[in-house]
């Protein structure tokens, strides 16, 4: 699994709140520029701002991802 607390993406990112978990999030940010709020855990947008501490969400969502491809395999 890649390192979960280093990547780039929504989960890792200080304007997002648990929606769909693991694999959607709800950035505030977006909502505040009346843009669609609901977005996927491991996506990144150009207003990231990388949160102190990991987020469970960007884990969960990882090993879901992973699990989904290996059974496409």
């Amino acid at each position: 699994m890649k390192n979960a607390k280093t990547l780039k993406c929504c989960g890792n990112c200080d304007a997002h709140n648990s929606y769909d978990y693991p694999s959607k999030i709800f950035c505030s940010t977006r909502h505040a520029q009346n843009k669609d709020p609901i977005v996927d855990t491991l996506w990144c947008c150009e207003d990231y701002s990388r949160v102190c501490q990991e987020c469970y969400c960007v884990r969960e969502a990882l090993m879901e991802k992973e699990g989904r491809e290996a059974a496409q395999r």
